[in-house]
């Protein structure tokens, strides 16, 4: 097959996948649980394998060189690998092992041997957007026929496994970004006539993030705000002010407008903002959430000093903390609630699962993005670009202290998709001389990025 139909059949496919990831929920049929979520993910594994085969029969070129960002992700994986071998469930851990791999390879494999082009960037960010608009679009829709509901957040943000869960505003809180860095810096959106469609387009992905009882969530986008108006000053922070100000007016709006329209939704958690918001910093006994995040947290280190080099296995937490609450429901510190899920904490489940091995590669790989990001930001000079790559990260790695993001398909996705774009602009704002030289067999990245 020729090499440039080959990459341009790849890069379909790639966006086909891109666009139904954030597609995958349970609505098509509650009775025979049938959704997208039965092709997403078997797309990703299909993009991947035919990038496999074009690499083995040379239609498309193999990295001539290994970066230090790609030994530090192997790295990663290699202790991953070595805590899957000595884990307590192998098939388990084997499993999660797979799907994390999967994920890593789509997202960060894919466009690294392409090598995207500005145009081709520009496409994939396209179809993920396409996607995540559609899925804001059904969330409101729900919440407007069916009234305020936990019940509706927690099915929409049900990723592939049955009983796992993460919060669909994680998915839209880069998209939150976005529209701010539109707000503040695009030329279109200084007209009012753009000025009013992103006002617009944020207030229908705010109503989602609010409905959503998702109390971290809250607490990062406030860190997001604040962030940009850090980086982009006084003068261009005053442009976030009113859409944010005509923003919260519709979402209390549309909340009482709901309640009134619904007043009983079927739901056992009280619907109430402002209760919400004031529940952030509540760890008691009386907020089962934060209870359960505390004794998460409190049995992942118990977890790490049985297995303190290689860990448990990946995987493993949520069935090792189901069994211990059964069978020890009196322990005055922990929360019985017989949820399966993970840690809630990004870095104590790496702790607990693989280990010191784990822990360290997983931080490596997370403080060099952050060190490459600091150096581009006071190396070069400052563009839109690094405000937003630099409040990704930030954010991030500060909402990965109350969630665990490793295995979740449409989050981490998205992450390892940032971190080649990061590399992308950050190659295009080095001085030309500052370059190295590019591959003959691929363009290099456009300048004007």
């Amino acid at each position: 097959m020729d090499s440039s139909r080959f990459r341009s059949l790849l890069l379909g496919l790639f966006y086909v996948s891109l666009a139904s990831l954030p597609l995958s929920v349970d609505w098509f049929s509650e009775r025979w649980r049938f959704g997208l979520m039965v092709a997403s993910e078997p797309l990703m594994a299909l993009t991947v394998g035919v990038l496999g085969l074009g690499l083995l029969a040379g239609w498309v070129p193999w990295p001539r060189t290994a970066r230090r960002l790609d030994k530090l992700i192997g790295l990663h994986f290699g202790a991953l690998f070595l805590s899957t071998v000595f884990s307590s469930a192998p098939l388990v851990s084997a499993k999660y092992f797979a799907a994390v791999l999967l994920y890593a390879l789509f997202g960060y494999g894919v466009q690294r041997v392409l090598r995207l082009e500005r145009a081709e960037w520009f496409r994939a960010l396209g179809a993920l957007a396409l996607g995540t608009g559609i899925l804001v679009a059904y969330a409101l829709a729900r919440h407007a026929v069916v009234g305020i509901s936990y019940t509706i957040s927690y099915m929409i943000a049900q990723p592939f496994l049955e009983h796992g869960h993460t919060n669909l505003t994680v998915l839209l809180e880069p998209l939150v970004l976005l529209l701010n860095m539109a707000l503040l810096f695009h030329p279109r959106a200084q007209s009012q006539r753009g000025r009013f469609a992103v006002t617009a387009a944020l207030t229908g992905v705010l109503m989602v993030v609010a409905f959503s009882y998702s109390r971290a969530s809250y607490i990062s986008l406030l860190a997001q705000a604040l962030l940009l108006l850090a980086f982009s000053g006084r003068e261009a922070g005053v442009r976030l002010l009113l859409p944010w100000a005509v923003a919260t007016g519709f979402i209390l709006g549309a909340w009482q407008v709901i309640h009134m329209v619904h007043p009983h939704p079927f739901t056992r958690t009280k619907t109430d903002l402002l209760h919400e918001l004031g529940s952030v910093s509540d760890f008691s006994s009386t907020n089962e959430s934060n209870a359960e995040r505390m004794s998460r947290w409190v049995y992942s280190l118990s977890l790490f000093q049985q297995e303190p080099v290689v860990g448990v296995g990946p995987g493993t937490f949520p069935d090792r903390y189901l069994d211990f609450v059964r069978h020890d429901p009196e322990h005055p510190n922990y929360t019985p609630t017989l949820r399966r899920m993970n840690a809630h904490n990004l870095y104590l489940d790496w702790l607990a699962e693989s280990g010191a091995l784990g822990f360290l590669t997983g931080v490596l790989l997370l403080g060099y993005l952050v060190l490459r990001q600091l150096k581009w930001v006071f190396r070069w000079r400052q563009t839109p670009a690094q405000v937003g790559f630099t409040v990704y990260l930030v954010f991030f790695l500060l909402h990965s202290f109350t969630q665990d993001f490793w295995q979740e398909p449409r989050v981490i996705v998205l992450f390892w998709l940032a971190v080649g774009l990061q590399r992308y602009y950050g190659r295009a704002a080095m001085p030309p001389g500052a370059k190295p030289a590019a591959p003959t067999l691929l363009p290099a990245p456009d300048p004007a990025a």
